[in-house]
């Protein structure tokens, strides 16, 4: 189904590993050249212009955010009642949001909804928030389930955002999200197959949270307290040496192995809170650099970061220590809501029939046209 019209406004909905909140963004989205058919490739230089309009995070309190993160235990009855518990207190949330911006055109909502399995390497990944719950609280056509087309095919369903960096920030060579997970993409300008490569890098703000909340606070605002620690060389060695941080990639992290892999080991050292954040930051850092070396990127390039790692200033810092190019940080409100952003983007990709995930990206058989439709 192709569209004659080149304007869209869409919501991107994005809850993500760090589960501090559902991020909502409102956007008009501005096509310069669409392709004449669907068979278009996916590399052909589709122009994109956004414009952020109105953008919220909707905390979660400590109650939900614990129901999220032990998801994974339930048993098959329980887990099927909150996949739609949450399909519609999103619907609610985003409802309200409509209301309250006095929102009163809206072509579609794109939800990523919330992972709790991450296992593409067994053949599946699970986000639940069910999205016929979200059309019917806000009446209107939702695009959901982005990622299992990918895995369909063979990919990691992950990472997802590159292909709304390619189009929305064409300027831009190399980008890190610090999410609960930091991942990175490098686009064409260095992939001699005219080509995105993207992965994920390591475990970020979801160990950089559990452990700040040890010191009674949610999150360490502008690293402060990592800033007053010292180093663990051991335990840097033990972090660097994890085995997901030493595979090539295409790969991609479950958020379940952010837990065994990083905090476990983290947990197991009898330090001051302030040496493991500080430690950890510099794991961050280090694998960030790494990544950055591992391509040919040009010296006069920049590492567009965003994320809410992105307001971590002390994180930065020993980011642009270790990285061989500069680093940039665009305004907040790109940093605060760029990956709902990205969903709006992955949704009018899917409503133009056009591929939203990349084989290049993912190790897929093929690019894929992912994501379910609901209509109210």
């Amino acid at each position: 189904m192709l569209h004659k019209k080149n304007t869209f406004f869409a919501i991107g909905l994005m809850s993500g590993s760090s589960l501090d909140g559902l991020d909502i963004c409102y956007v008009e989205l501005k096509i310069k050249n669409l392709p004449d058919n669907k068979t278009t490739p996916v590399s052909h230089p589709i122009a994109i212009d956004y414009n952020i309009i109105k953008a919220d995070c909707v905390e979660y309190t400590n109650t939900f955010r614990e129901r999220l993160r032990t998801a994974p235990n339930l048993a098959a009855f329980a887990f099927a009642q909150l996949h739609t518990e949450i399909g519609k207190y999103f619907g609610v949330l985003t409802n309200d949001f409509i209301l309250k911006n006095k929102i009163k055109t809206l072509d579609f909502i794109c939800s990523h909804g919330q992972t709790i399995f991450h296992q593409p390497n067994t053949g599946f990944t699970t986000q639940i928030g069910c999205g016929a719950q979200i059309a019917a609280h806000t009446n209107t056509k939702v695009i959901c389930d982005l990622r299992t087309s990918d895995v369909a095919y063979g990919g990691q369903g992950a990472p997802i955002v590159p292909i709304a960096e390619k189009y929305l920030f064409p300027e831009f060579t190399a980008f890190l999200n610090i999410g609960g997970i930091a991942n990175i993409s490098f686009n064409k300008k260095i992939d001699k197959e005219n080509n995105i490569m993207a992965y994920d890098v390591c475990a970020a703000n979801t160990v950089l949270n559990f452990l700040a909340k040890q010191k009674k606070v949610e999150y360490d605002k502008d690293g402060n307290l990592a800033k007053q620690g010292t180093i663990n060389n051991t335990l840097l060695e033990v972090l660097n040496g994890i085995e997901f941080c030493n595979q090539s990639p295409p790969k991609s992290l479950g958020s379940e192995h952010v837990y065994t892999d990083w905090i476990a080991r983290i947990e197991k050292f009898n330090i001051p809170t302030e040496d493991k954040l500080a430690t950890m930051v510099e794991h961050i850092a280090m694998q960030v650099g790494k990544s950055v070396r591992a391509v040919n990127v040009l010296a006069s390039q920049s590492l567009f970061i965003s994320g809410g790692g992105a307001l971590n200033s002390f994180l930065i810092d020993r980011i642009q220590q270790h990285s061989p190019i500069e680093v940039y940080v665009p305004d907040v409100l790109t940093v605060q809501y760029k990956e709902a952003l990205a969903m709006a983007l992955i949704g009018l990709l899917r409503e133009l029939e056009l591929p939203n995930c990349l084989a290049s990206v993912t190790g897929a058989t093929k690019n894929a046209i992912g994501g379910a439709i609901y209509l109210p």
